[in-house]
């Protein structure tokens, strides 16, 4: 299979040779970072509440980041590993997350 060159694609890629089946859906997060938690609750209520690329997240919550200060933001969606719909969601939920002054920090599965 092949991927486009972005960094979507070389994640995709990465996963590809390491095995992953990809004709199975997988949970996959979206992160984002708050500097103030009032701010990514704002950004759960909206979460909770849109769709995002078409899709409504199946879990959203809010923690503290593994490293550094202020809040991190992890939605997570079950989906297949698609290059096209990651990219949308990775696009729109960037757009939302901005609005409400964060910063989206990329996409993972745990597998």
């Amino acid at each position: 299979m092949q991927f486009p060159d972005d960094e979507n694609g070389q994640l995709l890629a990465e996963m590809q040779e390491a095995g992953v089946d990809f004709s199975q859906s997988y949970n996959v997060d979206f992160y984002a970072a708050f500097e103030f938690e009032d701010r990514a609750q704002q950004a759960l209520e909206i979460l909770q509440k849109a769709k995002v690329a078409g899709q409504s997240f199946a879990d959203i919550r809010i923690q503290k980041p593994e490293q550094g200060g202020g809040v991190e933001l992890v939605a997570t969606i079950n989906m297949l590993l698609d290059h096209q719909a990651i990219t949308a969601l990775d696009e729109d939920f960037t757009v939302q997350i901005e609005k409400l002054r964060g910063y989206a920090d990329g996409w993972g599965v745990d597998l």
